[in-house]
């Protein structure tokens, strides 16, 4: 079932602060917002929530912008977040440009993700 307006608004935002700079560079920041159970698939993993967080602890995600963002409801406290990313760095290399998804899970009141899978295009 497609997901009701505020749902998809949030989930976006959250998408959003999950890769901003503020949050890459606070441990706490990133647990908050992935489940202990996290796994990602695609970019260079699987990953656990250890495994990604120490990867991009302190780094700098770049600039990251959604297209086609879509949320479907699986179950009341599920839900799958697809889109395409475009995501500046700062250096000489292109864009970073991928289809991904996550599975969000509300735990005690908050939203956090689960899984993430990435596709990377070209």
């Amino acid at each position: 079932m497609t997901a009701d307006g505020d749902l998809v608004e949030h989930l976006r935002r959250l998408e959003a602060e999950l890769v901003s700079a503020d949050v890459w560079q606070s441990r706490a920041e990133l647990e908050a917002r992935m489940s202990p159970d996290f796994v990602e698939i695609g970019g260079g993993g699987p990953l656990d929530r250890e495994g990604l967080i120490g990867i991009i602890l302190g780094t700098d995600p770049g600039t990251w912008q959604a297209e086609d963002f879509s949320v479907r409801e699986l179950a009341p406290t599920v839900a799958l977040v697809t889109y395409r990313s475009v995501i500046d760095r700062d250096d000489d290399r292109p864009p970073l440009i991928a289809l991904r998804s996550s599975i969000w899970r509300r735990e005690d009141e908050r939203w956090r993700m689960e899984l993430h899978q990435i596709t990377r295009l070209g």
